[in-house]
């Protein structure tokens, strides 16, 4: 590229990689979306490397796994001696900016403290104290980005900058988002109402008109990063009207599932689905009507169009402003949702493609068009991706690599650059992928391997686990782990899932902080 290019993207909350038009999905719509894949590489097979929100975006901006960053689950926040890509631009002469949720510390604050004991710059992102006035602003820069306009959570816990700015424009606009001020969903579905807030007024659309707001401010010549980040469509599953009406619950598709499935998986499946045994994402047991389920999904839809009508009114500016032509696009969500897949609702501990697999699309100069990728990608490759399109090496801490580098001295970070994908140079840049996560609530770790063909998720110190053989059984319903005619393929699936994850060890280094 002859100039420094921009990037853009749009992240979405807790939305499956299926879950739009240019996929295959028959019922959704999703314009913006599909153009966008039309003028770029959309994956079909990327991979989140954590299925919970705080570890993804971890993952994403450190280009390090779980456990190199050691933000292993939800609510443990980042430490900010990692690099990130932020700070990579940013030193390179980007401009970086967040609109929207961000997720980098807890929505919490510490049990037993009292209030006073609590320094907000130490909890930015805390809704108690946003609720209170104590927290203004956040603190930059703020892991890379040297300006934040903040979201924290979802739907009428949705505060921080979005929250100051509608008490400003209607005293009560923060009570219309509660489902008691909206319309209930006529069969129960849990946490499914129709919200009462003028769609103008939503966060949705205040993350499009602040991202307008930043790209309209950039100087000539000068590259940015804008990370425009929507909290939808994760749960609770509400909207304000036209989108909350927009599908038909009779229209939606049912769920992948089938009776006596949980007999052949891990105990805990059954402990989520019928008992409602405590996980990341789940407090209650997840059965329910179909009638429940299907108001479920047609709502997550309409929240699906409501953010790709967003997305459209961002990617106009960005040709009005004639900054589309250097702008890389980026489109990518931090988990799924299993959407009654499986007998399973929301997230947790399941490594099925609802919850693992996810959207990507790139699009921009140099990006090949109207190409699907069947090649493997996860969230280990984004960083790795924009630093080799911007040409820009990731800063490494205090400790550095032997100079000059070894011949065979191993690279910083463990993902691998979509960009030979991107141009149309190759189909794939690796054989597999993995994911991790730990539940500690329930004495859980899990880790998985992906391959063009397979997938195994093992729990170490456990006699259980998942094989699926995705050729065969896309859709994940039969379990092969203890059947005999596996036990071959699944001995060498161990094996390569041990090298992985030794593969994907971290080697970049936190800083000191000196005394």
């Amino acid at each position: 590229m002859s100039e420094q290019p921009n990037f853009l993207f749009f992240c979405v909350d807790q939305m499956r990689a299926d879950h739009m038009a240019c996929a295959g999905n028959p019922v959704v719509q999703t314009p913006s979306l599909d153009a966008l894949a039309a003028d770029g590489v959309r994956f079909d097979r990327a991979y989140c490397n954590n299925p919970l929100c705080m570890p993804f975006r971890a993952t994403l901006f450190t280009g390090l796994t779980p456990r190199g960053h050691e933000v292993r689950t939800n609510g443990i926040p980042l430490d900010p001696r990692y690099p990130t890509v932020g700070e990579a631009l940013g030193d390179a002469g980007w401009r970086t900016h967040s609109v929207g949720k961000l997720h980098m510390r807890t929505f919490g604050t510490p049990e037993g403290l009292a209030p006073e004991a609590i320094d907000p710059l130490e909890w930015p992102e805390a809704r108690s104290l946003w609720y209170d006035g104590r927290l203004k602003a956040v603190s930059t820069p703020y892991y890379g980005f040297q300006s934040v306009e903040l979201i924290t959570s979802h739907g009428p816990n949705a505060h921080g900058d979005y929250g100051r700015w509608l008490d400003a424009q209607l005293p009560h606009g923060r009570a219309l988002m509660r489902p008691d001020a909206g319309r209930p969903s006529p069969h129960g579905a849990e946490s499914t109402w129709t919200m009462a807030l003028p769609s103008e007024l939503h966060y949705n659309t205040w993350v499009a008109d602040r991202t307008i707001s930043f790209l309209a401010d950039q100087p000539a010549g000068a590259p940015f990063f804008a990370w425009c980040s929507f909290p939808d469509p994760h749960h609770p599953y509400c909207a304000p009207e036209p989108w909350a009406s927009m599908y038909d619950p009779a229209d939606v598709p049912m769920p992948t599932r089938r009776a006596g499935e949980l007999d052949g998986l891990a105990p805990h499946f059954r402990e989520v689905c019928e008992q409602g045994r405590w996980c990341s994402g789940r407090t209650s047991p997840t059965l329910m009507e179909d009638e429940q389920l299907r108001e479920i999904i047609a709502m997550t839809f309409g929240m699906i169009s409501f953010v790709d009508a967003q997305i459209g009114r961002v990617m106009a500016a960005l040709e009005r402003l004639g900054l589309r032509d250097n702008t890389v696009v980026c489109f990518l969500c931090d988990h799924g949702d299993m959407m009654g897949d499986h007998w399973l609702i929301n997230k947790g501990p399941f490594h099925f493609d609802g919850l693992l697999r996810q959207p990507l699309i790139f699009a921009g100069p140099g990006i090949e068009r109207g190409m699907e990728a069947q090649g493997l990608a996860s969230w280990l490759d984004i960083v790795p991706t924009m630093l080799d399109l911007a040409g820009v090496a990731m800063p490494e801490g205090e400790f550095t690599p032997p100079e000059p580098a070894l011949s065979n001295q191993l690279p910083a970070l463990p993902g691998n650059s979509l960009t030979p994908i991107l141009r149309g140079e190759a189909r794939s840049v690796q054989d597999s992928v993995i994911a991790e996560n730990d539940e500690d609530h329930m004495g859980l770790r899990l880790r998985t391997l992906v391959t063009e063909r397979y997938k195994i998720t093992a729990y170490p110190g456990q006699p259980f686990g998942e094989l699926f053989d995705l050729q065969e059984d896309p859709g994940e319903l039969r379990n092969l782990w203890d059947e005999p005619a596996a036990r071959e393929v699944k001995r060498d699936l161990q094996v390569r899932l041990m090298e992985r994850l030794v593969e994907t060890d971290s080697r970049l280094p936190r800083r000191i902080t000196h005394a």
